[in-house]
Order: C-alpha cells, then sequence, then structure tokens
C-alpha cells in the first residue's frame, strides 16, 4: 500500500518543510555513486583534471591558445571546468533522477520536486572537492585570487538558480519523453563550447560577443573564474541579465514540473 507522508505537500511552496529528506537524499546520491568504486570521491577530482590536463595540452600545443593574461593556460581551463561542471553535471544527473527512483516513487508521497533538488545539492560535493584542486594549482603557479573573490558566493547562488530551473525542465520532460536524456548529453557538449570556458570574452570578435550576454551561465562560468583568478570585478549590467534570465528559467522549470507532475504516475 502506497504510504502517503502529506497529501497537502504537494506544491513547491512546501519543499522548505522537505529540505531535511532533499539533504538526505543527497547525501545518499553521493554514497550510491562513489561506494564501489576504488577510488571513491577522489574520482570528483580525477576527472575534471585529467580533461583539463588533456584540453590544455591539446589547446596550447595544438591550437595556440591562450586564457588570462598572466594565467597557466591549465589553470585557467581547469577553473573554468570546476563552475561548468557544477551546472552540466547536475542536470546530467537531474534527468534522469525521477525514471531512475520508480520504486521510491511508488512506496512514499513526498514533492517530486525533491528529486531534482537533491541531484542539483549532490553535485555541489564534488564542486567543493574540484574548488580544492584549483586552490592547490593557483598555489603551485603562484597565481593570486582577485580582491572581489568574496562575491563568489553571491554568482554560485545565482549559478544554481539557473541550474535548479533547468533541472526541474529535464527532469519533467524526461519522465514523458525519454529521448531527452540523450539530447541533454549532446546540449551539454554544444553549450559548453559555445561558453567562454576554453577562451575568454576579450578573445570573441565585438559582433559576436554581444550575443554572449544571453548565455547566462557561459557569463557566470566566466565571471566566477575570472574572480577567482583575480582577472577584475564583476561587470554588473551583464550580471544583472544573467540573474533575470536565471530566475526566469527557475520559474519556468517550477511550472513546467508542477503542471506534469499529476502524469507521473500514469507514465511510470
Amino acid at each position: 500500500m502506497r504510504k502517503t507522508i502529506d497529501a497537502k505537500g504537494s506544491g513547491f511552496r512546501n519543499l522548505s518543510r522537505y529540505r531535511d529528506l532533499a539533504v538526505g537524499l543527497a547525501l545518499r546520491d553521493v554514497k550510491m555513486r562513489y561506494q564501489l568504486s576504488v577510488l571513491g570521491l577522489y574520482w570528483a577530482i580525477l576527472n575534471p583534471l585529467l580533461l583539463a590536463t588533456i584540453w590544455s595540452y591539446v589547446f596550447v600545443h595544438m591550437f595556440r591558445a591562450s586564457g588570462m593574461e598572466g594565467v597557466p593556460y591549465v589553470v585557467f581551463l581547469f577553473t573554468g571546468l570546476t563552475f561548468w561542471n557544477l551546472f552540466a553535471n547536475s542536470l546530467l544527473t537531474a534527468t534522469g533522477c525521477l525514471t531512475g527512483q520508480a520504486s521510491l516513487l511508488s512506496k512514499m508521497y513526498f514533492p517530486r520536486i525533491i528529486l531534482p533538488t537533491a541531484s542539483v545539492l549532490a553535485r555541489l560535493v564534488d564542486f567543493a572537492f574540484s574548488l580544492v584542486v584549483v586552490a592547490i594549482f593557483m598555489a603551485i603557479y603562484h597565481v593570486k585570487p582577485g580582491p572581489y573573490v568574496g562575491l563568489i558566493p553571491f554568482l554560485l547562488v545565482i549559478e544554481l538558480i539557473f541550474t535548479l530551473g533547468m533541472a526541474y525542465l529535464v527532469a519533467a520532460l524526461n519522465v514523458l519523453y525519454r529521448d531527452v536524456s540523450q539530447m541533454v548529453g549532446v546540449l551539454m557538449l554544444l553549450w559548453m563550447y559555445i561558453s567562454p570556458i576554453f577562451y575568454t570574452l576579450n578573445q570573441i570578435p565585438p559582433e559576436i560577443r554581444r550575443n554572449f550576454v544571453y548565455n547566462a551561465i557561459g557569463e557566470l562560468v566566466a565571471m566566477q573564474a575570472s574572480l577567482v583568478l583575480g582577472g577584475g570585478m564583476v561587470r554588473f549590467d551583464t550580471l544583472g541579465i544573467a540573474a533575470l534570465i536565471s530566475a526566469g528559467i527557475f520559474v519556468l522549470g517550477v511550472l513546467v514540473f508542477r503542471r506534469l507532475e499529476p502524469l507521473f504516475a500514469e507514465v511510470m
């Protein structure tokens, strides 16, 4: 028999009542992801580190790429990937969080929106480990953080708002259209290359650069990497646009999720 926790708690407005459940599910996600792995949580460091090392070698030695002035390219690239992976990995895991928890959903009732929320929270653990490596890299290469690095938490909140909105969208749509999970993988690859991770905004032609302001997550990643590596202060006009887009995506994600939620039981 289906166990009901609270039949009135279906709305997103009651999500705060289930915050302990969200945190618990996030911790379980992390444990299940790494518990049978020989290296465990070290993969959260090794994966982006290996990618940054390989890509930096290819881009520097084959394509003569350059990042921020005075910052080794591998440090520039790894820092950008750290902030990007928080977004990309959150979406990749959130896409299947509902379809992969059919047994849990059949046993108890709770706001389904908790599952993609927990998926995003779980990726914060990977992000924290990667930040430690960024700090080590900066110490090794004598890269000093910028004077405005204290603004990072504010930008990180905006990134999480954008990420949660996108996570709600892809998680809900994937229940009805299972090919969404394949599309998200391709989308993340394309999105990464059109975001200033492998290059800086100053290296983009001005006639193209003005359109990058609509790539909110790309702008946020670039600003966060710049603040960490001492590249200057925040462009508040661009940040304002990114914040508005992030809020819009978040609201859209919540509305779509709530609209499709009654259909989940029929499909699964």
